[in-house]
């Protein structure tokens, strides 16, 4: 809703004024998400037709005039001048996106919970082929407050229950659909958010141990996105998403499985107490140091309530400042003599660093590709988000970050390993898959957990 009007995201009808919200909500029936009705018909909302719309039947352009005129459906996205509506079938196949969609009358509801959220007791089987619903799943906290019109957008084409917000309710309940679709039938879920929120859903399938794992896909959201970029996914989206051609590039996308790995971080005892061991998994990255702190401080700088900024473009210029500023302080100068690195049980003899990064992925730091660059990454072992390997590398200052960044320098490459252990003497600066934190004094433990099945459009056609 604006100050000058307000708009309904799911079926389209627009109202100028609070009388007008009123009157349009008792006179016009909205788009439902469940009906007991034995077939699906269209839903046909006079006016407010997109922009060059043709009709179906005649297939000359409606909707020009300044008034509200002729019709569109909410569901099938198909338009008609009012004169040609009786020309087309009563019944709606719901259009180009039909195997993406759950039709109302394949929604059984139990009841209302807390007033708000509907509580779906079963989904049957619309007969369509190669029938598999899309779940998207948004995150408001992520991209820069752009996912609220992302969610709108896509619940103009979807069954509104096929969208759901974690700002209202866990993932675990936009999973449930995994049990609620008939037996044989597989659910995609779309992600919108950061690679935080990608994490957030890894972990609820994990815990929720699916017979047959969901597939995931990504859109992302935010200024990182390392994963999302490696999957073919894009830096991420502003503005406006293109639903229709979203959805069709996610039916050429392929599943692949990602390596998650397990990080157990054990302090070391405390005035002979020892402290709770903490347990997290790793998608992307780990690393502890310099680029931590770069990216501690500006989280840190986010968080505030006087930063005003939701432009990526605005937040990547700050990233980089705290960048430079560490140029001159070199606050985790010395790291290595603050931690023992062990590879596959081996300990491994460090230079003097400032950073030492545990890769899962090809990209790392918004885009960069550290393991390839340089003459050293032609040699290189091959890297595989799959094979059940990791890649270690060291940083020597922030300003060594900022050459990788425009790929005048690489890294120094300590190899691959299957786990990893690092034994911290002293606090340092640390994040795992671009969430920071000041660590104490602990011993941090990287092994394989199991892998996810996500998509992935690295083999789409250019």
């Amino acid at each position: 809703m604006a100050s000058d009007g307000a708009f309904c995201d799911s079926c389209g009808v627009c109202a100028d004024s609070p009388q007008c919200i009123k009157k349009a909500n008792k006179k016009l029936p909205c788009k439902v998400i469940t009906t007991n009705a034995t077939s699906h018909k269209h839903h046909w909302v006079k006016g407010n037709l997109p922009f060059n719309a043709q009709c179906d039947v005649c297939e000359e352009e409606c909707g020009v005039e300044p008034e509200l005129s002729d019709y569109w459906c909410c569901w099938c996205h198909r338009s008609a001048h009012e004169n040609c509506l009786k020309h087309l079938a009563e019944v709606c196949d719901l259009g180009k996106l039909n195997t993406c969609i759950v039709p109302p009358n394949c929604i059984r509801l139990q009841s209302l919970r807390m007033r708000k959220h509907l509580l779906i007791k079963e989904v049957l089987h619309p007969r369509i082929n190669n029938w598999s619903p899309v779940i998207v799943i948004g995150n408001q906290k992520s991209g820069s407050n752009e996912c609220a019109k992302i969610l709108s957008s896509f619940r103009r084409y979807l069954n509104p229950a096929q969208v759901l917000d974690l700002a209202e309710r866990p993932p675990e309940e936009a999973l449930e659909w995994c049990h609620l679709v008939p037996s044989g039938v597989r659910c995609r879920f779309i992600v919108a958010g950061g690679d935080g929120t990608v994490c957030w859903v890894l972990n609820a399938i994990h815990k929720m141990k699916f017979e047959t794992e969901p597939v995931v896909g990504i859109l992302p959201l935010g200024t990182g996105n390392d994963l999302s970029r490696v999957l073919g996914f894009g830096e991420g989206y502003s503005g406006d998403v293109d639903v229709e051609e979203y959805l069709r590039d996610l039916f050429l996308a392929r599943e692949t499985k990602l390596d998650r790995w397990r990080v157990q971080v054990a302090p070391n005892r405390s005035l002979g107490i020892r402290m709770p061991v903490r347990e997290m998994f790793m998608n992307n990255y780990l690393s502890i140091g310099v680029d931590a702190l770069v990216t501690l401080n500006f989280h840190r700088a986010r968080a505030s309530r006087f930063y005003i900024f939701n432009s990526r473009t605005i937040n990547k210029m700050i990233y980089f400042t705290f960048g430079t500023k560490d140029v001159l302080e070199h606050e985790c100068k010395n790291l290595d003599q603050k931690l023992e690195l062990h590879m596959d049980g081996k300990k491994i003899d460090l230079p003097n660093i400032e950073s030492v990064v545990v890769l899962n992925i090809a990209c790392w730091g918004a885009g960069v590709r550290p393991w390839t660059l340089g003459a050293g990454g032609a040699e290189a072992p091959k890297q595989d988000f799959g094979d059940g390997l990791l890649e270690v590398f060291c940083l020597v200052s922030s300003f060594h970050i900022a050459q990788l960044q425009v790929g005048l320098s690489e890294p120094m490459r300590l190899g691959q390993c299957s786990s990893v252990k690092i034994c911290l003497k002293g606090t340092a600066p640390m994040q795992l898959d671009g969430e920071p934190w000041e660590q104490r004094p602990s011993t941090i433990s990287i092994s394989h957990s199991h892998q996810a099945s996500i998509l992935t459009r690295e083999d789409l056609p250019v």
